[in-house]
């Protein structure tokens, strides 16, 4: 059982490092327009299906975890998505007062912001139950 618990996780860390391995490109081909439109929209997809695969072999780790580490997973993942839709929220409002920055705060931006708000719960809730 060890064995496979272990296996699980690596195959859910390969296919974060092939989601980010196939996003980062897509986001440099699509962000020079290197590509027709045509090839760009096939393009997009790519980075999703290595998503949707990422999660899937994510949610099968999960299902080999003990009960400590799946609760450590989910209070991280809730507390990153409400940091996520108090950060979602804050800017709309802001949007509608006129004020609004797509530099720092642009579509692309949010998935990494997503991220670390995931990783700050992580790390909390590691803390909390020491592990």
């Amino acid at each position: 059982m060890e064995q496979s618990a272990k296996t699980v996780n690596q195959h859910s860390i390969t296919f974060a490092l092939l989601y980010g391995a196939t996003y980062l490109p897509t986001v440099w081909l699509l962000k020079h327009r290197v590509l027709s439109q045509p090839v760009s929209v096939m393009i997009t997809v790519i980075p999703i299906i290595t998503f949707a695969i990422f999660i899937y072999k994510l949610i099968k780790a999960f299902s080999v975890m003990d009960e400590v580490k799946q609760r450590v997973q989910l209070e991280a993942v809730v507390i990153g998505f409400s940091l996520t839709a108090m950060l979602i929220t804050l800017l709309f409002l802001l949007s509608l007062c006129g004020i609004s920055n797509s530099t720092w705060f642009g579509y692309g931006y949010l998935l990494g912001y997503c991220w670390i708000f995931y990783f700050i719960g992580w790390f909390i809730s590691r803390k909390k139950y020491g592990v």
